[in-house]
């Protein structure tokens, strides 16, 4: 878009006037510096397949599986799992960001 800043938060939820359920403009929580922005806008499904998992036994049973095979990746130097789908857990987005910065920075170092 062409305007520094869309809205007041990184991210505006919607939950009962509009079809789309938030608002994410991603530069707002990196602090990036720009004369331009760009913003997502996410709407609720009832089809496909569901984003998380439910805590469950076999759920767990499936993550525990899941993160060996993401440690071996990892453990190459080529590979780094970051967020909440690649760790295979919900984060609120403060803490999703947080760790993501964490782990590319010791990764980097």
């Amino acid at each position: 878009m062409d305007q520094e800043q869309f809205q007041p938060a990184p991210v505006v939820n919607y939950p009962n006037d509009y079809d789309y359920t938030r608002i994410t403009e991603f530069k707002q929580m990196t602090e990036e510096k720009s004369s331009k922005t760009t913003i997502c806008y996410e709407y609720p499904s009832a089809e496909g397949l569901p984003f998380y998992t439910m805590p469950n036994k076999e759920n767990e049973l499936l993550r525990e599986k899941y993160m060996q095979d993401v440690h071996s990746l990892e453990a190459q130097g080529k590979h780094l799992f970051i967020g909440r789908l690649a760790e295979y857990k919900y984060y609120n987005m403060d803490m999703a960001i947080d760790s993501a910065i964490k782990r590319i920075n010791a990764w980097t170092l």
